[in-house]
């Protein structure tokens, strides 16, 4: 749904894109995190079509950002970073004014607005001016307008900067609903408790480039994503023995990765199954000095790719 090769972006001297490629399979939650400065905004922008690319490729929705932008933007919805709202009018002037942006007419019109009142949980505030709303309400005003047109694919910027946690957690629901309902969703943001709530998946970017943690992956998977099973982390003393001598004869689990002593392992199934692997770990003799069915905490991970 979304494919970048080898993008590449300049201002004047300054390199903003060097080379970045990446993937979102169609009604994936795809995070982007990379310290400030990375090219996040600048990549976000050329899918959205707002900003020329000097070279590569970008598709949207089977759409080349360069060549097909009119369909792409068709597809797409863009939450900016900063985003702007008329505070002198009133919650429905302003859904009906982007509507007729969108160019929706008549009865579809209608409903659209209908139901991103009702996503943004403002029906009741329909007729409250703008300026009325509180930090958060204007935040769900902003994504009910971003989603008026009914796009495929959203593109969110820090979408989540200066809400409060109970707005925090409304809008994770909210983008937890539109994945579930087969939306693709590339979104950057700093708080990245929230990306492993949502997220299948994280692309790493520094310096316009794709970024590598230790064991080389430029994408990490989030063990907290939607999927079958549980992953299972741990942690052995020692050298350990061979990770597929430690797993024989548990039916149902399969060795995700191994290194440094650190393994992880998918288990089909919840946390009873998670015990019986640690269980089955300790008959085998291992030494465990850490287990949990999450993982290494997206936060750590951060800290040591981008220390």
């Amino acid at each position: 749904m979304i494919e970048v090769h080898e993008l590449r972006k300049k201002y004047g001297a300054k390199v903003a894109l060097d080379g970045f490629s990446l993937r979102v399979e169609p009604g994936e939650c795809c995070g982007l995190v990379g310290p400030n400065g990375a090219g996040k905004t600048t990549l976000i922008k050329i899918l959205a079509t707002l900003l020329p690319l000097d070279s590569g490729t970008a598709v949207v929705a089977g759409n080349d950002v360069s060549s097909g932008s009119r369909a792409a933007r068709a597809a797409i919805g863009y939450l900016p970073d900063v985003a702007g709202l008329y505070q002198d009018m009133r919650v429905s002037e302003l859904l009906d004014f982007f509507a007729d942006a969108f160019a929706l007419k008549g009865s579809a019109r209608s409903q659209a607005i209908a139901r991103a009142l009702e996503v943004a949980g403002l029906a009741g505030r329909k007729h409250a001016f703008v300026e009325e709303l509180s930090l958060g309400m204007k935040q769900r005003l902003l994504l009910a307008k971003t989603l008026l047109h009914g796009p495929k694919v959203l593109l969110l910027d820090e979408p989540a900067t200066g809400l409060d946690p109970l707005a925090r957690a409304e809008l994770r629901r909210e983008l937890q609903a539109l994945s579930a309902e087969g939306v693709t969703i590339l979104i950057s943001s700093h708080i990245l408790s929230d990306l492993e709530d949502i997220c299948t998946r994280v692309a790493l970017i520094a310096e316009g480039r794709n970024a590598k943690d230790s064991e080389g992956r430029t994408v990490l998977s989030m063990a907290a994503g939607p999927q079958e099973g549980t992953v299972c982390d741990f942690e052995l003393a020692g050298e350990g023995a061979d990770a597929a001598q430690l797993l024989a004869g548990l039916e149902g689990a399969r060795l995700l990765s191994a290194a440094e002593g650190v393994l992880r392992v998918h288990v089909a199934g919840g946390a009873e199954e998670a015990s019986r692997l640690l269980a089955h770990l300790l008959a085998r003799g291992a030494v465990v000095k850490r287990f949990d069915t999450r993982g290494p905490g997206l936060e750590e991970q951060y800290r040591k790719i981008f220390k």
